[in-house]
């Protein structure tokens, strides 16, 4: 048996098996925290160097602040500030893509993709934490963001995502070394109170040693808060320590380590005392990393402020040296004659200085030149040099053409702009991939609200986008199996408005996409009746279509629905659907007789009485309209003859009956089969 020395010796680190070892979790991961920071003292020493040359203030480390005496053009900050823009001036949203999925499936994609553009509304993702985070990437190399939850006073819960200071966190060097640590490690600064008044109680998610009850852990939590000191972390800034009563609370994640291990565990704690420990069970850190530049091996990112740094330095030294030479030489200066009899004192009301020469007629230069052209030319040159190593444009820095590219077309300069932003492409890919993983942390995570009770509900845009609808986890939750995220690259697409119409027209006048998409694509303000309007027949008949795919029960057309498009849509869905190891037989009859109504009344009978023209052999059967039978949907039976599985025929004279009641022919209730389209008006009865 190992002595109890030992086990707290860094060297047994693990802290996730402390009840194992007989230790509190605090007594082990206190000395192993201070010992990784204290290994990698380097890195935050140069986090506060690289926070400073931006301009922003380092004091949460225990820095200097930075003194109006320090301040210099900072073409460093301009840059940086320039890339930031460019890269997070989108708001990306992932959209839910299924797997095989039907109409009412892909539906209630599209309602979850929704659902996830309401989390990330409600959480100010695109306003404070991205870009927050995104700062941080640029000079730090490495940003952090947070997953949490919030409950307000009437229950209602919110997932949260907050920007954690890339300089409170903390992994082990060498686990790290292929960038997947199992263990991370955040800190933070709380007031005293607030710990008090959020552990100083009895709860099952507290953190109880062996051999106390709930309520002696509580009162031991209360003690040892009030006894903890904030001496106890070095990094504490001074006034933090003077003008409030801060401590310094630390939080830790071990990872499982295989799916369904129940070795993964979570621990916060203060110095002297263990406030939570308990398991943890996802794959994951419930954190978003957003990293900057190309990494050869290691946890964090390539500083776009280190890169720039020595580009700054020379630029502040050589501001400096000419700003010296001209306080010493750009001070004119009056030269005399030793025996002119000029009274000084006549001349003492000017700037400058008066010199006296026994040879006025040997002096060559008057009034030297403070600094030399070519040193004016090396300070100029520095900002451009700074800008090109990051790809960053002089035209979006300055908000100036060139003079070589005044005379340019509007396509030419789009495509000027566009080879910009291609030119940060491994950074736009890295947003892409930070913006997926926060989609399905929130998908984790409401996952694991809803198995506590809670149904996480969302305010999002209708799918019309004319309105705003209350979407709940539970209505639009999609099997994470049939599923994938996915995110337009945004380097790809054109920014500006005038690039977007340029681009998708091109793909309308190809026939690529259709007026519709092309509306969408371009999103013109104020075209949502008119999308409306163009998609209300399609609509419809998927509508139709999904309706008795779930029901098996027939919905004919209608004299004033679309026959052309009825023919063709379903068509093409009972193609797509027949690709299916489960598809049924029966219900494609259904939708065959759908098609082959819909091609009678093409044929002027609006009562749909003729299914469909005799078949060329003669046998009676009526065949598929000629559009659908050439896509390869196969012949209907005739009417009045079973269909495949014994399903009685569809009445084909007028409407089917109502059901019991004498409700209208349509969904039941007139709503459609899929979340988040309530309220659309059912289909008229024939």
């Amino acid at each position: 048996m190992s002595s109890y020395k030992s086990k707290l010796d860094p060297v047994h680190a693990e802290w996730w098996r402390a009840d194992e070892l007989g230790v509190q979790p605090h007594e082990i991961l206190e000395n192993l925290v201070r010992q990784i920071e204290e290994d990698q003292s380097y890195r935050y020493a140069a986090y506060r160097e690289w926070a400073k040359l931006f301009g922003a203030d380092p004091d949460v480390l225990g820095g200097e602040t930075v003194g109006l005496d320090e301040l210099h053009q900072n073409e460093l900050a301009n840059t940086i500030e320039t890339l930031h823009a460019q890269v997070f001036k989108n708001n990306v949203v992932p959209g839910v893509s299924t797997s095989e999925a039907d109409w009412e499936e892909w539906q209630r994609g599209k309602a979850y993709s929704r659902w996830i553009e309401g989390v990330f509304d409600r959480a100010d993702v695109h306003y404070d934490a991205i870009p927050r985070a995104g700062l941080d990437t640029l000079v730090y190399g490495t940003g952090f963001i947070k997953i949490g939850h919030e409950e307000d006073e009437d229950g209602v819960v919110s997932i949260t995502f907050s920007r954690v200071d890339t300089r409170l966190m903390s992994v082990d060097r060498l686990e790290a070394r292929a960038g997947k640590p199992r263990n991370l490690f955040q800190k933070d600064y709380v007031d005293r109170f607030k710990l008090l008044a959020d552990y100083g109680c009895e709860s099952e998610d507290f953190y109880v040693p062996p051999g106390m009850t709930g309520r002696e852990a509580a009162e031991e939590r209360v003690r040892l808060i009030s006894q903890c000191t904030s001496t106890m972390d070095p990094d504490m800034p001074v006034g933090g320590k003077m003008s409030c009563d801060m401590l310094t609370i630390r939080e830790a994640w071990h990872l499982p380590s295989k799916p369904g291990a129940d070795d993964g565990a979570h621990a916060i704690w203060i110095g002297n005392c263990t406030l939570v420990f308990k398991q943890y069970t996802w794959n994951r850190f419930p954190f978003i990393i957003l990293r900057h530049g190309q990494r050869l091996g290691g946890f964090y990112g390539e500083s776009a402020v280190k890169r720039l740094a020595p580009t700054q330095r020379q630029f502040n030294k050589l501001n400096t040296k000419i700003d010296e030479a001209q306080d010493i030489m750009g001070v004119p200066r009056i030269i005399v004659d030793r025996g002119a009899h000029i009274e000084r004192s006549h001349l003492d009301d000017i700037p400058g200085g008066i010199l006296e020469s026994d040879n006025i007629n040997g002096i060559k230069e008057r009034n030297a030149t403070a600094v030399s052209q070519e040193l004016y030319m090396e300070r100029d040159a520095a900002p451009k040099k700074m800008r090109s190593l990051l790809g960053v444009s002089d035209f979006e820095v300055q908000n100036q053409l060139p003079q070589s590219m005044r005379e340019i077309s509007g396509p030419a300069m789009e495509r000027w702009v566009d080879q910009g932003s291609a030119r940060h492409s491994m950074f736009h890919k890295e947003l892409e991939r930070a913006v997926k993983d926060m989609a399905y942390l929130a998908i984790d995570y409401a996952e694991e609200l809803q198995e506590k009770g809670k149904d996480l509900t969302v305010v999002s845009p209708s799918d019309e986008r004319r309105s705003v609808d209350l979407l709940k986890f539970s209505d639009v939750k999609v099997d994470k199996k049939r599923m994938r995220l996915r995110v337009q690259p945004m380097n790809q697409l054109p920014q500006t408005f005038s690039g977007k119409v340029d681009a998708y027209g091109k793909l309308l006048d190809m026939g690529v996409i259709d007026p519709k998409k092309f509306l969408r694509m371009v999103e013109i303000p104020d075209t949502s009746r008119d999308i409306d309007m163009l998609t209300s027949a399609e609509n419809v008949i998927m509508r139709n279509i999904s309706f008795m795919m779930k029901t098996g029960k027939y919905l004919p057309p209608l004299p004033y629905d679309n026959f052309d498009l009825i023919i063709s849509l379903t068509t093409a869905f009972i193609n797509d659907y027949r690709t299916r190891e489960d598809a049924d037989l029966e219900k494609v009859s259904m939708l065959g007789a759908y098609a082959a109504a819909a091609f009678a009344m093409k044929k002027g009978d609006l009562s749909g009485n003729s299914v469909a023209p005799p078949p060329p052999d003669g046998s009676g059967a009526p065949a598929l309209p000629p559009e659908a039978a050439a896509a390869g949907m196969g012949a209907m039976p005739p009417p009045g003859a079973e269909m495949p599985g014994g399903m009685p025929p569809p009445p084909m004279e007028g409407a089917p009956p109502p059901p019991e009641g004498g409700a209208p022919i349509g969904p039941p209730g007139g709503p459609l089969p899929f979340p988040g389209q309530e309220g659309m008006m059912p289909v008229p009865p024939m």
